[in-house]
């Protein structure tokens, strides 16, 4: 999924400074009053007030959602400078959504935005080349770009370039981009950090340092982060044996949804501790953030 920067979900590049709400300064205020006074900044010259306008047309929020009048906002405010803005233009673009869709303009913008330190967009345009999504995969084209976004701190990107990295069969270069993310509070880059560890890819095998970088990866909400110490734990393989650690882990795993962790479970709870196995895809599940 490529991100937009302006959205509540984490895979969409949430974190990115764009919510609605920025520069208000009224917290207080109903969303239609301030949907009116982002109106009358942005009339007045103010770049940010109409990115933060267009945010709320997309949404629907304090005013009818009109996705037109949303990227005609993000055009202008681009057209001004705020690469933010551009960022939005281009995935409208490469999107279809409220203009006319021309992915080859849109990736122009993505670049433009990048090279102007917008690292977001790195990490959108590294995704399109990566995929193919509407242009011609350029793997090495899209690794640059990832890293770049990487190490300017762009929401998942690091674990993006992990992936690559392992696809392309450059598995010792992946290291330091999951090292960066999980850094970055990104539990699946942890999760993969603590399965290299267990498999020895990339790093010398070592079970106790995999359940370090397992358990930053569950508190950090990767579910089978959870779900893989949790079997650790059980099992008592390269970690204290602990059945009741080892079965929390697994249940919160499972309240996250991990079917392999609810099949665990329910082996544990009919006496039979092998079933809590660490599973075929300990080291998936990462796709594209």
């Amino acid at each position: 999924m490529l991100a937009s920067g302006c959205g509540g979900n984490k895979d969409a590049g949430s974190g990115s400074g764009s919510g609605t709400g920025s520069g208000s300064g009224s917290p207080t205020l109903d969303t239609a009053t301030l949907a009116a006074s982002y109106d009358k900044k942005c009339v007045a010259g103010d770049l940010e007030a109409c990115r933060s306008l267009a945010i709320m047309y997309t949404e629907g929020v304090g005013v009818k959602q009109d996705l037109r009048r949303s990227t005609a906002l993000f055009g202008q405010s681009c057209n001004g400078g705020n690469l933010a803005a551009c960022n939005q233009v281009a995935l409208a673009l490469v999107e279809g959504v409220g203009v006319e869709k021309d992915i080859a303009k849109g990736v122009d913008l993505y670049q433009k935005a990048c090279d102007g330190g917008y690292k977001l967009a790195c990490r959108n345009l590294g995704l399109m080349l990566r995929d193919g999504h509407g242009v011609a995969a350029d793997q090495d084209r899209a690794a640059k770009l990832l890293d770049t976004a990487c190490q300017g701190g762009a929401p998942y990107a690091c674990t993006n370039a992990g992936d690559l990295d392992l696809a392309r069969g450059q598995v010792k270069d992946s290291v330091p981009h999951y090292k960066k993310g999980c850094d970055d509070g990104d539990g699946v880059a942890c999760r993969h950090m603590g399965v290299a560890y267990l498999e020895g890819k990339g790093l010398p095998t070592s079970t106790t340092a995999a359940s370090v970088w397992l358990d930053r990866g569950c508190r950090a909400n990767d579910p089978i982060a959870c779900r893989v110490l949790g079997a650790m734990r059980v099992q008592g393989v390269g970690v204290a044996q602990d059945v009741a650690l080892g079965t929390k882990l697994l249940t919160r795993a499972c309240d996250q949804k991990d079917a392999e962790a609810c099949t665990a479970l329910a082996g544990l709870k009919a006496g039979s501790a092998g079933s809590a196995g660490r599973g075929s895809d300990a080291g998936s599940g990462s796709g594209v953030r």
